[in-house]
């Protein structure tokens, strides 16, 4: 199992101080909410991701330092120089394969004899284990789960604000926003009745969607048809009142014949 964790430095001196365990999942420096208080960070914060190692600076002052370097985002190693406002870490990281190589054959699983409670079948229905290798949490869930949270406005309404502006300018990251976006809203559990609810309406229309593109198109279809009847109903109208004049205008200068006096007589009988 993998580790993190923060010693502080002296920085007139150089000697290492206290040695701070780190959250596993996200732990954050400085801020309203730090799980390490930073003096002077105001509303700033750095979150510090444990998988992967990574750092990610959220606020408008000045970023912290690592290795000499300002740092908005950017992944972690054993090692690590980071200093914000007059403090000065080393960031340590043991991922646990140290642990796993020592691990000895005779440690093995034992073999399972048929029939045994170990070997029976799960029961119908039941949600299986999850596997010791299978990643932390589940994307698809945490980029949904933040996007309901900034459409909610659950999240902070900076972070909310610099994912937007990243999306406008074509350099979106689904997986840095999802973790800014969740770190933001950190009293919301994903069992929140407002998430649920946000959820269940979203699930709606997905089921939906296709029922609705389907009578979207027939209305379009109808419509098409309908102004092809109108054109071509006005194409023969217009043909045939050319016609009729046509024939009028022949007859008056091959015989004489004048339409109004054909209508003055028609209208002398009413």
């Amino acid at each position: 199992m993998s580790r993190a964790w923060l010693d502080s430095i002296d920085p007139a001196s150089g000697a290492s101080g206290a040695r701070r365990e780190l959250k596993s999942g996200l732990t954050m420096l400085g801020g309203p909410r730090s799980d390490l208080s930073v003096p002077n960070s105001g509303s700033d914060s750095a979150h510090l991701w444990s998988e992967p190692p990574k750092l990610i600076f959220v606020g408008g002052g000045d970023p912290p330092t690592v290795n000499g370097r300002p740092a908005l985002e950017v992944s972690l190693r054993h090692g690590d120089r980071i200093e914000w406002l007059g403090l000065v870490w080393s960031f340590g990281y043991d991922d646990g394969s140290a642990t796993l190589t020592e691990v000895s054959a005779a440690a093995a699983p034992r073999p399972v004899a048929p029939g045994s409670m170990a070997t029976r079948a799960a029961p119908a229905g039941s949600i299986p284990a999850p596997s010791a290798t299978a990643p932390s949490g589940e994307i698809a869930w945490q980029r949904l789960k933040a996007g309901m949270l900034a459409e909610l406005s659950l999240s902070e309404r900076a972070v909310v604000k610099r994912w937007q502006d990243a999306v406008v300018r074509g350099e979106f990251d689904a997986e840095a926003a999802a973790r800014e976006l969740i770190a933001g809203a950190p009293s919301v559990a994903d069992n929140d009745a407002r998430l649920a609810d946000r959820s269940t309406r979203l699930m709606r229309d997905l089921l939906m969607s296709s029922v609705t593109r389907s009578a979207g198109r027939q209305i379009r279809q109808a419509t098409r048809h309908g102004l092809a009847f109108v054109i071509s109903q006005a194409l023969v109208l217009g043909i045939y009142t050319l016609l009729v004049l046509a024939a009028l205008l022949l007859v008056h200068t091959r015989f004489g014949h004048s339409i109004d006096a054909f209508l003055d007589g028609i209208l002398g009988f009413f």
